[in-house]
């Protein structure tokens, strides 16, 4: 018989009804590729491999090192020598499987109990394999469940030429597990995904590498996620212990080998950087097996001069705009100084649209339109635009339009600008707004709008129009304390409002029941003379009675606890706003007309305004309460410090 009658094997019989579906007989062959000899007896009987199936009857397993002439025979109990990684690892180790397999027409088969539903898997590199056991809630066990499961996972493993009975201790264990459910649910109530054989996943090897940590934290984008080229990180600010410079040591791979014994290599690792780096003294080196860092040891600024890292401090630059430097964004907290040189009155030191922050700024010059300034110290030797904006600790300007908040505001001559600080400290004032705890200005003109919680000092009033108010509430620490108290008190007087009501219902049903109670009591001490037990109810009736009793005196409470506590809130607000009373505004100088001084109260709402005359000699204006609602101005022609 040739090979091809071999594949063929013998036609079924026709019957009297007509022709039988041609089927073939069993075939025996040994093979190490199943699946190519299920395709050829598909093809030979000329029919759908779905109808071709085979059944394993013998695996061998050989493995033949280099330059061997003959390959070692490993029997199924001497599997486990593949488990050990270095083994299996070998280059030059190759394995082999043959499988003697009974290839059978499915149309023969005897009819069995299904088995659910498998799904083979691998990662990319092939070195892992594993199995999905679908979902089914119609499967039965039987006694032969089991081995058959494994089977099938073999045959599968078989046709994808994956190596059988090798590094695959976690499937037979699995199966158990699933066995064991079918056997007392009959169902399989999930998916079940587990790992049918593992080899060795290949460690890439890593190329060395140079990191500037420093440079990555350059933000280019702003608040609504588009590109800000003004933010090119002219200075790049790093704070102490902070790594700035990284290098990455080159290290070794490790090669792999897939489940089907295939040996996967990996390449030498790439050097492609210079592993020194020159640093100063204000830099620490650290090194281990993997990498070498380079850490700053104070805060500053990283400078890289002629391949020489360090880190600075102070920094001259002559101006901040656009096209030289960008925006500068060194950090309150990183202890730089930064100091613009240009002074050039018809130029502008810091340039339109610019940022800076830093510790420390020191401007020679002027601030341009949108500039945005953020520091602890700021000092400004030329003027401001009105529409920049200044927030320090500490600010010094010379001729200042734009916005200043800080603590401590110095402002040689204020042009319209507006300044917010706790002490605000003025030598000429033309016209702007100043809100400050404390407020003292050498020489006033016209136009002004001051406003204090506690002082307005001035040295020489020269013009008219001037707006002062006295406002405990223009405190950011005192707004937050009123409004906070103010909610306080409105709470507890809706609480306090809907008590009387809950009070009376109370009332109202204790004297409902009152009489009925006292029957109930005389009648418990009657059976209790007699000897008697009294009834459950009765006792139920005492009890909820005196249930209500006790609500009705924790209301009572709650009322008066409730009255006490708004008394003492008020009494708080009062404190809070007592301290107008205390609030001065001083003028060395005779006033002129057509200034106004205005105190404003909080509770009650009240506005009281004094108007000032020519010439009037008033140095001290405070305000004073004549009675519970009634405020008067009062005036002082003397001055006492």
């Amino acid at each position: 018989m040739g090979i091809f009658d071999r594949l063929k094997g013998e036609s079924g019989q026709k019957s009297s009804s007509g022709e039988k579906p041609q089927t073939f007989a069993p075939i025996v062959v040994d093979s190490q590729d199943v699946g190519s000899e299920l395709i050829n007896v598909a093809t030979a009987n000329k029919i759908s491999p779905k109808l071709v199936d085979f059944k394993v009857l013998k695996i061998s397993t050989l493995y033949r090192l280099e330059g061997e002439e003959e390959p070692h025979d490993v029997d199924a109990k001497q599997l486990t020598i593949f488990d050990d990684d270095n083994f299996f690892l070998n280059p030059d180790m190759k394995i082999e499987q043959h499988f003697k397999v009974e290839i059978f027409d499915t149309r023969t088969k005897e009819n069995t109990s299904p088995l659910p539903n498998l799904s083979l898997g691998a990662n990319k590199n092939l070195t892992k394999v594993v199995i999905t056991i679908k979902k089914n809630l119609e499967i039965r066990y039987s006694s032969d469940f089991e081995p058959r499961l494994i089977e099938e996972i073999n045959k599968r493993k078989i046709k994808a030429k994956i190596l059988v009975g090798i590094r695959e201790a976690a499937m037979v264990s699995e199966v158990k597990k699933i066995a064991a459910l079918v056997r007392v649910n009959n169902i399989i109530e999930k998916d079940t995904t587990f790992v049918v054989m593992e080899g060795i996943e290949p460690l890439l090897p890593i190329n060395d590498a140079f990191i500037e940590h420093y440079k990555k934290k350059i933000n280019t984008e702003d608040s609504s996620g588009r590109v800000d080229y003004s933010r090119r990180g002219y200075l790049k600010a790093v704070g102490e212990g902070e790594v700035i410079l990284e290098y990455i040591k080159p290290q070794e791979g490790i090669a792999g080998k897939t489940c089907r014994g295939v040996y996967l290599p990996v390449n030498e690792p790439k050097v492609t950087h210079e592993s020194t780096v020159n640093i100063t003294e204000n830099i620490i080196k650290k090194e281990d097996d993997k990498t070498i860092q380079y850490i700053a040891k104070r805060s500053g600024y990283v400078k890289d001069e002629g391949g020489t890292y360090d880190i600075q401090e102070e920094m001259e630059i002559s101006e901040v705009n656009f096209k030289t430097t960008g925006s500068i964004e060194a950090g309150l907290d990183r202890n730089i100084k930064i100091n613009i040189k240009k002074s050039d009155a018809l130029t502008d030191a810091i340039g339109t649209g610019m940022s800076i922050e830093s510790t420390e700024l020191n401007v020679d010059g002027n601030v341009g339109s949108q500039a945005n300034i953020r520091a602890k110290l700021v000092k400004i030797g030329g003027q401001t635009h009105k529409t920049s904006t200044v927030q320090a600790d500490n600010i010094t300007i010379a001729v200042h339009r734009g916005l200043a908040e800080g603590k401590e505001v110095t402002i040689d001559r204020l042009e319209g600008g507006k300044v917010i600080a706790d002490v605000a400290r003025i030598k000429s004032m033309i016209g702007g707004e100043v809100t400050a705890r404390q407020i003292y200005i050498d020489e006033l003109s016209s136009n002004a709008h001051i406003t204090t919680t506690e002082l307005i000092e001035i040295t020489k009033l020269k013009g008219s129009n001037n707006k002062f108010l006295v406002d405990p509430a223009s405190s950011n620490v005192f707004k937050e304390d009123t409004s906070s108290l103010k909610k306080r008190i409105e709470d507890t007087r809706k609480a306090l409002d809907q008590l009387p009501k809950q009070l009376e219902n109370k009332k109202n049903l204790i004297d409902k029941n009152k009489q009925s109670v006292e029957m109930i009591k005389e009648k418990i001490s009657e059976l209790k003379s007699e000897g008697k037990r009294p009834p459950i109810t009765f006792m139920g009736k005492l009890k909820e009675y005196q249930q209500l009793v006790n609500e009705y005196n924790l209301l009572l409470k709650s009322i008066k606890d409730s009255k006490f506590q708004l008394n003492d809130l008020k009494e708080e607000l009062g404190q809070l706003q007592n301290r107008i009373f205390s609030a001065r505004v001083i003028n060395h100088s005779p006033w002129r007309e057509y200034n106004e001084i205005k105190f404003r109260l909080i509770s009650p709402e009240i506005e009281v305004i004094h108007n000032t005359k020519n010439h009037e000699i008033s140095k001290v204006i405070s305000l004073a309460q004549a009675s519970d609602d009634v405020f008067r101005i009062n005036i002082s022609s003397e001055y006492v410090k």
